[in-house]
């Protein structure tokens, strides 16, 4: 139907062809070139954050939450996690047609759960989906001449990273080795005691005043005390006498009354007693003023009780006046001597006052020992009150970073507060002022205190700029510099991208002629490369192929048809790569330059058959449609079975199915185009190009083609030594192919390469910087070396070290454009000129190698619970790997252990001070942290972020002195630290990895250039299985092994069924179950030239020579479609069973040889490795022309051995394909 159309109305094939010309070159032209297709990682990362907790306690306090509560989310497939020191890494890894964006928020549910139940301090979990576009396009390094690292850190942030900022679809600009400035405060522990002893002199010297008073007090009342007792004493001896003279009186009275009585004296001489006894009387009284004068005279300010002594003296007067009275009475009574009674009662009144008088002074002196107590308990109060006050005199506790922080946040504040209204004017208000200079900040007023003032931030800590210069490293071409990585948006073109980032070096290296910008990684630049060479090798296999076709058919007017199908096919292939989003890659490109060579297969039967009627007489529009006619439903058939070997592709998964997707599509897409080129274009033009046709002669051919049927003769007269041949050549292939080793993906030679620097951990960051600038200056002298530039593998942006030594550094290596050596060559001389330092140098040959793809170098897994015994077996394996040659860069995986203090805390002591493990561990972190602000401090432009450093414990003794606050009952206390635990050093992994709930360790080896990953993992896995694991454990070895065997194990069931699906379709095409089994026997015919060609080109068996056996399985079987199907057409015709073999064979062996060389030649350029980039596309095209070639040749002679076995006792009707119309 179709080539009837198109003889028919050769405009409208025109005008399809102008629309195919022009879609083609609009599609081609805005598809994104790009180094591999779009890669899809179902792979999330789940990052949480706990500042100052080491590996062991993310692990438990963290990571394994995170794990258990993840594990459940729908589509995973794997979890696997790193706990380092500060922060926790899970990696999650889900089917490949999980839905993302569900697993996404399924994920945040689950975190969100868990997040209250984590300890106090965990962040908030980050999740992030890894994304290709994460990596860097391109890497750059600058150095100015005249310029320390400092000024040109401020250069490049100022004046290059802002332009660049701005080119459309740069992502993000990051920088490698720029100084980074900041405001540092340090709590100043001599200045903090400084201000303590400050507050603790004004409180003593208060304190004293309250002491001195009271001492004041005391003092005067053991005066008043002291006096009290002297006046009392003599008060009472004065009272004595006088009671003393009244009994003296009496015993006169009674001498003189007896005297009287019994002599009868006379009354004068009683007056003269009276007025001894009034004396004696007048001397008391003198003596009670006295004493009333002398009590008067205490302190006013003593507590003794005056009116009550005063009252006691009053007593006394009254006494003595009684007494006066009872003297007088007696005076009266002088005649009554006989009255003595009265005077002895007088006597005893005299008693009782003074029995009195001692009461009241008795009472006086209880008052005074009263008052002596008060003060004495005054003065316990104050020295309570003393102890007290100078224990919270010290304001170290309240001098914390956290402190700090919030005041300089709060400080540091400007905002607007709304709007005002003024005489129909509105204004802004805006509240605060943010500091403009560090004065500012060191002037800051913390808090005021009673005795010190204003405490300003610069009395308690040193505030100073700082940089992170120490801490940088990176070297270009000896120099010191910065490197910029760029990132670029995920819908941007990356050689779009790259050439924007091209123009801006080039105008500021134009501007400044002493800036330095050096290219050292430039994606866009190697997919340029890569494309054009893919293209090159494209355009030159189809000029191969086209003057095959001139070569055999001898005629002009046939090639031109078939020349001018190739790019009309070519870019229909396009437009529907274009439409279905295929993206011109290595590995597209590489499906259009193998299809180039097959999409002639079509047409060449076509131009064949229309060609040989012609010759039979038909005129060129008969010829045209009746040739097509007859061949379309064979080549519809081969065209089918070449394209269903990629329909397999849909049953793999990961990385395979993304990576070889694009091919197959594309192959597809070719030969689909040359298809439908063959049954339009190709009658169309013959129609009107094949007017006159005249026979061809072709002497040396024809004598080729007698040779042939002599040998194929041969071959049916002696078929079993041919298939034993055949299978012998089969399993030596297959046995030498053991040999040759295997690896993932072809290294690419390229302008630019990387090395990493292995160091030994023992030597100091400084011995190994300099051994790196040695290494430098060493590959520099290398002819090749246009540049390197090197850094700390730990601040590496594009690639890095897996060992976690410290030590160890990267560097990008730029190669000249002319360089003499390949990369292999080069990598070699840069070890043998470095192997003197104290270093190992691995070289990559390609700073795009996409081995990266399935990991790098050999990788062995060792799976268990305990870390010390997970460490033994990690020895005896590096033990292990160091007797396999061809291992190097050998890593225990355990990293370079670091010291740790293990603080163990004694429970019971410390709740003795109400105090847990937990309260403890808050303490001692707040007293070691550092603590960065969020407040950033604006100078000049200059932003300097903020941190706060406590040096409070700089040395192990002084942590064991720190004061931890606890309690005691209802009391505040504070115990040393040492006291309530015990300190002692201890090694700690610097990381612990899990693999689903699994700690494990990853013992790495890199491979050297003269070994294959593949046949060490051998060596490696035969002393593995003769290992002996401990219970519990396991071993298995993984990285690129693993991915191969994977990728491998993939195509091989790719293969299987591609070969179920040929095998099916050419059931369909022959209507028999025998005759497409014939036909198969090509296919390992194809796979033993494949692997023969493996070996002799010493090629690798890897993923893309895998595919190569793929394409082999669809493309070998066209030829054995086209020979079974003719001998056929000739036994219909009546010819015998061999005679119709041996005609077939020479009829037919003109096609066959052209289909096949059109296909061998377009591959050819690829085979061969011309261009940069095509060492990732030569293993596919080495097998494609050696199993194509040995196919095409055994075909001729095995197939028809078959034919003739197979056929033996078979009628032809029970074979045959009705070709009746």
């Amino acid at each position: 139907m179709l080539p009837k159309f198109s003889v028919r109305k050769p405009l409208t094939v025109f005008v399809s062809v102008i629309m195919v010309l022009m879609l083609g070159f609009v599609s081609f032209t805005k598809m994104t070139p790009d180094l591999l297709p779009s890669i899809d990682l179902p792979y999330v990362i789940a990052m949480t954050t706990y500042p100052g907790s080491s590996p062991e306690k993310i692990e438990t306090t963290v990571t394994k939450p995170i794990e258990q509560a993840v594990a459940t989310t729908n589509g995973i497939k794997n979890v696997t996690s790193v706990s380092n020191e500060n922060y926790s890494v899970v990696i999650l890894e889900f089917n490949q047609d999980t839905n993302m964006d569900t697993a996404m928020l399924d994920l945040n549910g689950k975190i969100d759960l868990i997040k209250d139940s984590l300890e106090d301090g965990v962040g908030e979990t980050t999740l992030m989906q890894l994304n290709p576009d994460m990596m860097p396009v391109m890497t750059l390094s600058v150095d100015v001449n005249d310029m320390n690292i400092e000024e040109v850190s401020t250069y490049v942030n100022n004046e290059i990273i802002p332009k660049f900022e701005r080119i459309n679809g740069v992502a993000s600009v990051s920088g490698v080795g720029l100084v980074e400035k900041q405001l540092e405060i340090s709590l100043n522990k001599n200045k903090i005691d400084e201000l303590n002893n400050k507050l603790k002199s004004s409180v003593t010297s208060e304190l004293n005043k309250q002491q001195s008073q009271l001492n004041s007090a005391k003092s005067e009342i053991q005066n008043g005390k002291a006096a009290l007792e002297k006046q009392s004493s003599i008060q009472m001896k004065k009272l004595l006498e006088a009671s003393s003279q009244l009994q003296s009186g009496i015993s006169q009275l009674e001498s003189m009354a007896g005297i009287l009585n019994s002599t009868g004296s006379s009354k004068e001489d009683l007056e003269k007693y009276i007025s001894s006894a009034t004396t004696t009387l007048n001397d008391t009284k003198s003596k009670l003023k006295e004493l009333k004068k002398q009590l008067n005279n205490l302190p006013d300010d003593s507590d003794v009780h005056k009116e009550k002594l005063q009252e006691d003296i009053e007593g006394l007067e009254g006494i003595i006046t009684s007494l006066e009275k009872a003297i007088v009475n007696a005076g009266q009574g002088i005649s009554a001597v006989d009255s003595l009674e009265t005077l002895k009662k007088q006597q005893q009144e005299l008693e009782n006052a003074k029995l009195t008088l001692s009461e009241e002074l008795t009472k006086a002196t209880v008052q005074l020992s009263v008052s002596e107590s008060q003060i004495k308990s005054a003065e316990t109060q104050l020295n309570e009150a003393r102890k007290q006050a100078l224990d919270s005199a010290d304001i170290t506790d309240k001098i914390t970073p956290e402190t700090i922080n919030q005041i300089l946040s709060a400080e540091n504040f400007s905002m607007p507060a709304g709007y005002v209204s003024d005489d129909d004017t509105e204004y802004s208000v805006k509240v605060g002022d943010k500091f403009t200079s560090i004065n500012e900040v060191k002037n800051l007023i913390l808090f005021s205190m009673d005795g010190i003032g204003d405490v300003h931030l610069k009395d308690i800590a040193n505030v100073k700029v700082s940089d992170n210069s120490s801490d940088n490293y990176t070297n270009i071409n000896g120099n010191a510099g910065v490197m910029l990585s760029f990132q670029k948006t995920s819908t941007a073109s990356t050689t779009k991208v790259c050439n924007e980032i091209n123009k801006v070096i080039n105008d500021l290296n134009g501007t400044n002629n002493k800036l330095h910008i050096l290219s050292l990684m430039d994606q866009g630049v190697y997919i340029d490369f890569i494309v054009s060479s893919v293209l090159q090798n494209l355009v030159y296999g189809g000029i191969l192929a086209i003057l095959v076709l001139l070569v055999f058919l001898k005629s002009i007017k046939p090639t031109i048809v078939i020349a001018f199908s190739i790019p009309i096919s070519l870019l229909f292939a396009i437009v529907l790569m274009y439409f279905s989003g295929v993206t011109l890659n290595i590995i597209s490109l590489s499906g259009l330059a193998l299809g180039v060579g097959m999409l002639v297969d079509n047409s060449i039967v076509v131009i064949e058959n229309i060609y040989r009627l012609r010759n039979k007489g038909m005129n060129k529009f008969k010829a045209a449609v009746y040739g097509a006619k007859q061949v379309s439903g064979a080549i519809f058939a081969s065209t089918l079975t070449t394209i269903c070997v990629f329909l397999p592709i849909v049953f793999t998964e990961g990385i395979t199915r993304q990576l070889f997707t694009d091919m197959g599509l594309t192959i597809a897409y070719s030969l689909i185009a040359s298809l439908i080129v063959a049954l339009t274009l190709v009658p169309c033009m013959a129609s009107n190009l094949l007017s006159n046709v005249d026979e061809k002669t072709h002497p040396l051919f024809d004598k080729i083609i007698d040779a042939y049927e002599k040998l194929l003769r041969l071959c049916l007269k002696f078929k079993p030594v041919v298939l034993c041949l055949s299978v012998g050549l089969l399993v030596l292939a297959a046995f030498a192919t053991t040999k040759i080793g295997t690896s993932f993906m072809p290294e690419m030679d390229s302008p630019q390469m990387m090395a990493t620097i292995n160091i030994d951990s023992d030597f100091s960051k400084e011995e190994a910087r300099d051994i790196t600038d040695k290494v430098v200056k060493q590959v520099l002298t290398i002819d090749d070396v246009e540049g390197i530039g090197a850094m700390d593998s730990s601040t590496s942006m594009s690639f890095g070290s897996s060992s976690n030594n410290p030590n160890n550094m990267s560097a990008y290596i730029i190669l000249k454009d002319d360089k003499k050596k390949s990369n292999d060559e080069i990598s070699e001389e840069i070890k043998e000129k470095t192997k003197s330092l104290d270093c190992e140098v691995t070289v990559s040959s390609s700073s795009m190698d996409t081995s990266s793809l399935g990991g790098s170098g050999l990788q062995i897994i060792v799976k268990g619970d305990d870390l010390d015994k997970l460490k033994d077996i990690s020895d005896d394996l590096v033990n292990l790997l160091s007797n396999v040659e061809g291992t190097t860069n050998i890593d225990g995986g355990m990293g370079v252990s670091t010291k740790e203090e293990r603080i163990i805390i004694n429970k019971n002591k410390a709740m003795k001070y109400g105090l847990t493990v937990a309260q403890v561990f808050q303490q001692i972190s707040s007293k070691l942290s550092t603590e960065t602000t969020s407040t950033t401090l604006t100078i000049d432009s200059e932003d300097y972020p903020v941190i706060i450093v406590n040096h409070d414990t700089s040395n192990l003794e002084e942590l064991r002195n720190v004061e931890i606050s606890g309690t005691k009952g209802t009391e505040s206390v504070s115990v040393k630290l040492k006291d309530i635990c015990s300190i002692e050093m201890a090694d700690t992994p610097t990381s612990i990895n899990h693999d689903n709930q699994t700690r494990y360790i990853s013992v790495t080896a890199g491979i050297d250039s003269k070994h294959n990953i593949g046949l060490v993992s051998k060596e490696v896995q035969s002393k593995l299985d003769s290992y002996k694991t401990p219970i519990g454990y396991e071993i298995e070895i993984a990285g690129e092994t693993e991915s191969i065997n994977q990728a491998i194990s993939d195509l091989v069931k790719m293969i299987a069924l591609a070969i179920s699906f040929i095998y099916l379709i050419m059931v369909a095409q022959f209507q028999s179950l025998l005759s497409p089994f014939i036909v198969m026997f090509t296919i390992p015919l194809a796979f033993t030239g494949g692997l023969l060609a493996l070996i002799i080109t010493g090629q690798e068996l890897s993923v893309i020579s895998m595919l190569g056996f793929l394409v082999l399985a669809g493309v070998v079987v066209n030829n054995g479609i086209v020979f079974v199907d003719y001998v056929n057409q000739l036994r219909i015709n009546g010819l015998g069973k061999k005679e119709a073999i041996v005609e077939a064979g020479r009829t037919r062996i003109r096609p066959i040889l052209m289909t096949a060389l059109t296909t061998i030649l377009a591959m050819s350029t690829m085979a061969m490795g011309v261009g940069m980039g095509a060492e990732m596309t030569q293993p596919l095209a080495i097998v494609t022309i050696g199993g194509l070639t040995y196919a095409t040749l055994l075909t001729l002679f095995v197939v028809p051995t078959l034919y003739d076995i197979f056929h033996r006792r078979k009628e032809l009707r029970q074979i045959i394909i009705d070709e009746e119309d």
